[in-house]
């Protein structure tokens, strides 16, 4: 959180890439950097495939939908078996049954930025119109009011 109360969601540079191209890389020390129980972990970084930013916007789905949930995917079970469940298998975990608990606008922007295909997720210019849209409709209808605020 910065000064002025400002949720900040960044990357700690933990992965060391090796440049393919200019937006396309590969890790450069396999295995040495990933974290096994990493359930932010995008399933390229984990099957050492070459990544791009996409693999940013599928963190931030498994994290969105955390925030809305409450819960990390998958959380009854121990997070090295979530993991490969999402990364090897396709998994995903359900969502709370009440859809009333959140904005179905916001279930299908967590859905497309966890895809396990990069090329559907979205570039986090389009994910801030799309929260942007999430909150007017929430603020029009008064649900979240107080407690899903953008910048």
């Amino acid at each position: 959180m910065d000064s002025g109360g400002q949720l900040k969601v960044a990357g700690f540079g933990l992965l060391r890439l090796s440049n393919i191209s200019y937006d396309k890389a590969k890790l450069s020390n396999p295995g040495a950097h990933v974290d096994p129980s990493n359930i932010y972990m995008a399933p390229e970084v984990y099957k050492n495939l070459i990544v791009d930013r996409s693999v940013d916007s599928y963190s931030f789905g498994v994290m969105l939908y955390e925030m809305i949930g409450g819960v990390t995917p998958f959380h009854h079970m121990p997070a090295e078996e979530a993991v490969k469940l999402m990364c090897l298998e396709g998994k995903r975990p359900p969502f709370k049954t009440k859809s009333k608990s959140y904005p179905p606008d916001l279930r299908e922007l967590i859905e497309e930025c966890w895809d396990p295909n990069p090329v559907v997720r979205p570039i986090f210019s389009e994910i801030i119109v799309r929260l942007d849209k999430v909150f007017a409709n929430c603020s029009k209808h008064g649900k979240w009011k107080d407690t899903f605020k953008l910048p």
